[in-house]
């Protein structure tokens, strides 16, 4: 009995929280606009309605939707070290990834290279990846964000953005010396 009676106190009182919310006399947080990722410090700015970046002109997204991590250069040596299997994904192109592009900034060792231009339509080449940890980096973590975002939105579940990217990067023991 004393059982019965606990569980409907629970129930009620769940109810009555549930209409609470319903009938607007508590609500959750707004959830706010932010740009859409593009790297630059105006992703960080926060909106209370859709429309595009006053600064960059990307459109705004809710911010829960933007699910991947940033990481700093100074920071992914050890992330690396910690996490050997993590995917290196380097969103340069060809010619920056290679070396032979000026300026010339290297690249992180065992890194594979889809350009961002090229990533929404290779994304069935990386599908195998969705549950591993993965970096994106460019020259400067514009490129990347904007990777990161497309391949959460895609369905990859640990994507780490490389803010800065590889022209502030000066770990050499991580590094691919092109320089």
């Amino acid at each position: 009995m004393k059982y019965r009676l606990t569980v409907g106190i629970l129930v009620c009182l769940f109810i009555s929280l549930a209409s609470a919310f319903h009938s607007g006399g508590a609500s959750l947080p707004p959830d706010p606009w932010v740009c859409k990722p593009c790297g630059y410090d105006c992703d960080n700015s926060t909106y209370d309605k859709p429309g595009n970046c006053p600064h960059c002109g990307m459109p705004l997204v809710r911010k829960s939707k933007v699910l991947f991590d940033n990481i700093s250069p100074t920071e992914i040596g050890a992330f690396i070290r910690a996490h050997p299997k993590v995917i290196l994904l380097d969103v340069r192109t060809k010619e920056e990834f290679e070396g032979t592009a000026n300026p010339n900034f290297g690249t992180l060792k065992n890194a594979i290279n889809i350009p961002v231009q090229e990533l929404e339509s290779k994304l069935s080449t990386i599908q195998t990846l969705k549950d591993k940890d993965i970096i994106a980096y460019c020259s400067h973590g514009h490129r990347s964000a904007v990777a990161s975002y497309l391949l959460t939105q895609h369905g990859f579940h640990h994507v780490i953005n490389m803010t800065g990217g590889m022209s502030v990067m000066h770990d050499s023991s991580i590094m691919i010396s092109n320089r």
